[in-house]
């Protein structure tokens, strides 16, 4: 299956680079468990392991240089670990305060990359995507590992772990740049950024009434302007032109997600132009993290435009299986 290849990718490239998970692919093969039971049991490791940190951060555990992890009792220790300390100050005791916090953040960001790693796993196992030969790049995979981290938001880990399946099927689809957008980007900015994904169209939003209809107005453009995620929202955007990919006919395709639309006229020279906003390409790559489908009303809008140009028009559902090229099935005419 096109999913156990690249978690097979996925954990070649973790252990060559020394970013692993509690649960090593070859633990799960030599103990003969199934890939989901091993997962589970590592959840529960996770959570267990997220509330003692806790408890370390608040005083009520010390984590010893051993391994081992003590309750603190009031007569235990001259120092009260939720940060009260005693009339005279313990420069001892406060270094230690200070060392403790900083095991149980290192603990926390350790919970946080394997969480994020098993979301990644999830994504390949679901992916339908051919598996690239090229490598992931080990300075990408450091820059990655350093930025997701210290996230502790369910909805941004998420995302991480989707820049990391992504790089997996194809290295290079996430550069630098758009690792340091994700490590500044806060919630509510992602819950606004993914819901303009599921109008991009072949990297642009293509003007029309359905937009205003689900709350694309101009402010919210200005919005996505302002981030970097699309360009030209101040000068009313641009007219987009397309060529022919064939030569004794006009045909083209535009995606969106999970739905394309198929273009084709007798002409191969006529013209096809559609004003639009154009995305940004760190806007293109923030907006292939998103888990959505494609507004069908919108693409069926955009197709009639099309469509009253004098071209022929089908709509039909869409999966990847290449970085460059996919397939589409039951085309439907507009």
């Amino acid at each position: 299956m096109l999913g156990e290849k690249l978690l097979i990718k996925l954990w070649e490239t973790l252990v060559k680079d020394g970013v692993g998970s509690l649960a090593s692919p070859w633990q799960i093969k030599r103990e003969g468990k199934a890939h989901a039971e091993v997962r589970c049991d590592e959840m529960l490791m996770l959570a267990q392991a997220e509330v003692e940190a806790k408890q370390i951060k608040q005083g009520k555990k010390k984590l010893l240089a051993d391994g081992r992890l003590i309750e603190l009792g009031g007569s235990d220790s001259n120092i009260d670990y939720l940060g009260r300390l005693e009339p005279t100050f313990n420069l001892d005791g406060f270094s230690q305060k200070i060392e403790q916090q900083k095991k149980a953040e290192e603990i926390q960001q350790e919970i946080n990359i394997n969480k994020i790693i098993s979301l990644a796993e999830d994504e390949l196992l679901r992916s339908q995507q051919e598996s690239s030969e090229k490598d992931v790049d080990s300075d990408w995979l450091l820059r990655w590992r350093e930025h997701a981290k210290n996230t502790n938001n369910e909805d941004l880990r998420q995302v991480w772990a989707r820049t990391l399946a992504g790089e997996v099927k194809s290295p290079g689809s996430y550069s630098l740049r758009t690792l340091e957008f994700i490590k500044n980007l806060s919630q509510e900015e992602a819950l606004a950024i993914s819901k303009l994904g599921q109008f991009a169209i072949a990297r642009s939003i293509f003007k029309c009434s359905q937009l205003e209809k689900q709350g694309i107005n101009f402010n919210f453009l200005l919005q996505m302007d302002n981030l970097g995620i699309i360009n030209g929202v101040q000068a009313s955007g641009l007219e987009l032109s397309f060529n022919s990919r064939e030569t004794n006919m006009f045909s083209t395709a535009l995606v969106n997600r999970n739905q394309v639309l198929l273009i084709e006229a007798e002409d191969a020279n006529k013209k096809l132009s559609l004003e639009c906003y154009q995305i940004s390409k760190i806007g293109a790559e923030v907006l292939s993290l998103g888990d959505f489908s494609a507004n069908e009303h919108y693409m069926r809008e955009v197709g009639e435009q099309i469509k009253n140009m004098g071209f022929e028009v089908k709509i039909a559902l869409w999966v990847r299986t290449h970085a460059d090229y996919g397939q589409y099935f039951n085309a439907q005419s507009i």
